[in-house]
């Protein structure tokens, strides 16, 4: 035993498991399930959101549906990225490529504030000053 009550030897126990690190597999696997529910459920619901937003009656003379579909996109770019960087590439290896991917997740990040800046803008506008807004879509 040292001052800290704890023995010498290097594995550490946590209170109510019998396995050294035994908590850390399972928050691993939990942090896994979760990521695996958000790709399962946010691929297929931005493409879906993507293709409804762009779709030609809807996009005519609404930016906020453009808007939309761009966020429908980049929030699908940066899923698509994610997956790739945490299940399919081996970082260790390739560690160039990891870097790039890790740039496009984090461009896509700064992007999807901006969009929802600007379509907050682009609605402030349309409630501040409705009769400008209605003007400038009919000429």
């Amino acid at each position: 035993m040292n001052v800290t009550g704890l023995s010498e030897d290097n594995s550490v126990i946590f209170a109510g498991s019998d396995e050294p690190w035994s908590d850390f597999t399972v928050t691993a696997a939990l942090v896994n399930a979760i990521a695996y529910v958000i790709y399962a459920t946010g691929i297929p619901g931005n493409v879906l959101s993507a293709i409804v937003w762009l779709r030609r009656p809807l996009t005519g003379g609404n930016t906020s549906a453009v808007y939309l579909a761009a966020l429908a996109i980049n929030d699908l770019v940066c899923l698509l990225t994610d997956a790739v960087y945490h299940f399919i590439l081996d970082c260790h290896k390739r560690w160039l490529l990891c870097r790039c991917v890790r740039y496009l997740i984090w461009s896509a990040s700064c992007l999807e504030a901006l969009l929802v800046l600007s379509f907050s803008v682009v609605r402030l506008i349309a409630i501040r000053r409705p009769l400008q807004v209605c003007s400038s879509s009919s000429s």
